[in-house]
């Protein structure tokens, strides 16, 4: 199914002439007024209107006829009712210093004219435009606040004559059948937009546009008559004030005789540009006009059942040309990992790098091959300038001590410059995959690329997190591991091997660390108090003060490790108690906390015209602000609740 709407030609425009306002008002002929048409499938839409008739007469339904490509066709015509119709006004008024006086109290008097005789259902909204235009009402239904605004109008400024039509034709919106009227007494001079940009936008907009020229030279007049012919609309020339007025009555009274003609086309004339007239009375006038349609070029024979599928719109970005390019990058990035990847187990393992040191020093005196520093991303010329490039941006940020130890204390294997590359990748390519699944939408990508960017750091989080909390479980027996060896007659560095060799991850891997590091010449204690840091355990630097204390005033290091295993044992099992009274709390707190950014994202990728309007209009960008504010707020709160130190 495809529907289009179609605008009167030019020509059809153009012969009705620039229309004399007399000093009783205007003196024109009866007439008909095609102002939209739609076809979709095989049915013809026509809404048809009446101009300049008599006081109080209307069109007869009965007898509409239309004529398709010249042939008769078995037109229907019904009155508007409130609601069937989504229809849109918008009245646009010159507020300049030249109207000044005589011109805006006709302005404000022809438009209370127009609120008073427009129908109920029809959305009326007001723009005014000085040096600058601006939305003084949406459309509404709310007489009201339309008369409020229109009171409110003050003249001043210079004429942005171009730029109000503009944002007139903007603010009818895209649905139902739109009419816009717009009164102005003078050139542009002011507007960023250019007439020849501004005819396009009315021809391609479908809003129907009338002009009033109100007191204009010739030259300004056909300025305004090449918008209204733009627009298929007519241009009136109003030379005092209660001519404006009758031009707007005039322009309520055409809406109040609307009538929505449907008519089944012949299905030979599919998606062919035809000639549509619509015939009617009203009393004794006959009323006629032409339009020029394309008709759908698929016809249907009934309406189509079950749901319909949505096309996303992908704005600036949503082109075929930019999704390929983003498939063609995708697949660039997968085949440079897999390159990546088979590159470095192609290679010789760690007993091949050795025996290729150890070749020098063998009976045959042949040097070694030169050996290139391997990498976790491979050892090919690619990952050794990617991971050496990495490696200068981290030490010039100087980020090399604080992630390297972030890396440890969650035992990630990775070099600072290392995880830089993963942690770019992670982002470039999350927000590559949120461009692609969102249909090209810019904001989407953006959002993906700081998801991206949070991922890794949550990663690193959590992993620390899990591993110091297995670590603070397995300290108190490793306490009574090292007690039960010094009992039975061990040293304290025999006693801490026993650990490495009896005891599991992440206790063993860390006092193997300790006891490496012991061999290489550090203290004991000190090789211990890096353990403590590393795994940021206030408890574990406990024991390493009370060894430190016992080395220099002698004593039982037995009982002293045995009485603080029990203390530590204790504290874990108050630590865990703490942590099942408090489950139903952090449950709520991760729930409350993830559920904002989970369905932003939702929508984001599913609906983003939804959330759209929050980061391009100056309201929503505010409230994001006041939403990131008390989200920060409630998530701090909420941590501090469930949170209890013991």
């Amino acid at each position: 199914m495809s529907g289009r709407l179609a605008r009167l030609a030019a020509g059809t425009a153009a012969s009705a002439g620039l229309l004399a306002m007399a000093v009783a008002g205007p003196a024109y002929a009866a007439t008909g007024r095609i102002t939209g048409v739609t076809s979709e499938g095989r049915t013809l839409r026509v809404v048809f209107s009446g101009e300049a008739l008599a006081a109080g007469a209307t069109i007869d339904p009965g007898t509409v006829a239309m004529t398709v490509a010249g042939r008769p066709v078995d037109a229907h015509a019904t009155t508007v009712d409130g609601g069937s119709l989504q229809r849109t006004a918008v009245l646009v008024i010159d507020t300049s210093q030249s109207m000044r006086g005589e011109g805006i109290a006709g302005a404000k008097s022809a438009a209370a004219a127009f609120v008073g005789a427009v129908p109920a259902d029809v959305a009326v909204g007001l723009v005014a435009f000085a040096d600058k235009p601006s939305v003084k009402v949406a459309p509404t239904t709310d007489r009201g606040a339309v008369l409020t605004a229109v009171n409110a109008l003050r003249p001043g400024g210079e004429t942005a004559l171009y730029d109000g039509v503009e944002l007139g034709l903007r603010t009818a919106g895209r649905g139902g059948v739109r009419s816009l009227l717009l009164l102005s007494d003078g050139a542009d001079t002011k507007s960023r937009t250019t007439l020849a940009d501004l005819v396009d936008a009315t021809k391609s907009s479908g809003v129907l546009v009338d002009a009033v020229a109100f007191k204009t030279p010739g030259a300004t007049s056909q300025v305004l008559g090449r918008i209204a012919t733009g627009g298929g609309g007519r241009l009136v020339n109003a030379g005092r004030a209660s001519d404006i007025a009758g031009a707007f009555s005039s322009a309520a009274r055409s809406l109040s005789t609307q009538l929505v003609v449907t008519a089944d086309v012949p299905a030979d004339l599919a998606g062919q540009e035809v000639d549509v007239v619509v015939t009617a009375k009203a009393g004794t006038e006959t009323l006629t006009d032409e339009s020029r349609v394309t008709l759908a070029a698929a016809l249907a024979s009934a309406q189509p059942t079950g749901p319909v599928p949505y096309r996303a719109g992908g704005g600036s970005l949503g082109s075929k040309g930019t999704l390929t390019v983003a498939l063609a990058a995708l697949f660039a990035g997968l085949a440079g990992i897999l390159a990546l990847g088979t590159g470095s187990l192609s290679r010789g393992g760690k007993g091949g790098r050795v025996r290729r040191r150890l070749s020098f020093y063998t009976l045959t005196g042949r040097a070694a091959p030169e050996v290139h520093e391997t990498t976790a991303l491979g050892d090919s010329a690619v990952a050794r300038s990617a991971v050496e490039l990495a490696g200068r941006v981290v030490r010039r940020r100087d980020l090399e001590t604080g992630l390297a130890q972030r890396l440890e204390r969650a035992s990630v294997p990775l070099r600072p410059a290392e995880w830089l590359l993963v942690h770019a990748g992670v982002t470039v390519g999350l927000g590559l995959l949120f461009l692609l699944l969102s249909g090209g939408s810019l904001l989407t990508a953006i959002f993906g690329m700081v998801v991206g960017f949070a991922l890794p750091y949550a990663y690193l989080s959590i992993k620390a997190s899990r591993r110091k909390r297995a670590f603070l479980g397995q300290v108190p027996d490793t306490l009574q591991l090292l007690a039960g060896s010094l009992s039975a007659g061990y040293s304290f560095p025999q006693a801490v091997d026993a650990v490495v060799r009896e005891g599991s991850p992440p206790v063993s891997a860390e006092f193997n660390r300790a006891m490496i590091e012991s061999r290489l010449g550090v203290p004991i204690e000190d090789a211990l108090d890096h353990v403590a840091t590393r795994m940021d355990s206030r408890d574990f630097a406990w024991v390493v003060m009370a060894v430190r204390i016992q080395r220099e005033v002698g004593g039982n290091l037995s009982e002293v490790l045995t009485t603080v295993a029990q203390t530590m044992r204790e504290r874990e099992r108050v630590r865990r108690q703490v942590s099942v009274l408090s489950a139903e709390g952090r449950l709520s707190a991760y729930i409350l906390g993830g559920l904002p950014p989970v369905f932003a994202t939702y929508l984001l990728l599913v609906q983003p015209t939804y959330v759209k309007v929050l980061f391009t209009d100056p309201i929503g960008l505010a409230l994001l602000a006041v939403m990131g504010v008390l989200f920060a707020v409630g998530v701090f709160w909420l941590r501090r609740v469930v949170k209890v130190e013991v």
